[in-house]
């Protein structure tokens, strides 16, 4: 999947790194590398327009499920396209709540990995539910 979410961009631009806030979004693990697309190919209009720039996006991505795109947005994967889709959604609803959790002040108590892999893997056998929900919201 690929967002160009509000809530997400800021990440992609800043030194804060997008981290698991709650179970929901235990996919993130211990955060959300960053692809740079200037880093590797210059100056560019930012999007994956080649083999190349896609091959580079991919190792930033590596083993994970997230890649953040530096002034652009964001692409998620999984196994499906149920996985992928709640995988973005999210994606921006952690982006927004972290986002409310820094403007508190203090500190954030993020996920650990192991809490992280913990939800993730309990969100992944129970993918019907929000699937079968987003589904019937898009055809009424």
């Amino acid at each position: 999947m690929h967002s160009h979410s509000p809530s997400v961009i800021p990440y992609a631009g800043s030194s804060v790194r997008l981290r698991p806030i709650y179970h929901m979004a235990g996919f993130l693990g211990s955060g959300a590398p960053v692809f740079d697309i200037r880093c590797c190919f210059g100056d560019t209009d930012m999007l994956v327009r080649n083999r190349a720039h896609g091959r580079e996006l991919a190792k930033t991505l590596g083993d994970g499920t997230i890649s953040l795109m530096r002034g652009h947005g964001f692409v998620t994967v999984g196994s499906d396209i149920r996985i992928a889709v709640y995988r973005a959604i999210y994606t921006e609803m952690n982006a927004a709540l972290q986002q409310k959790a820094i403007g508190l002040g203090g500190d954030i108590t993020y996920l650990s990995e192991a809490e992280a892999a913990l939800a993730d893997e309990m969100m992944s056998g129970v993918m019907n539910r929000p699937w079968g929900l987003w589904k019937k919201k898009a055809f009424e």
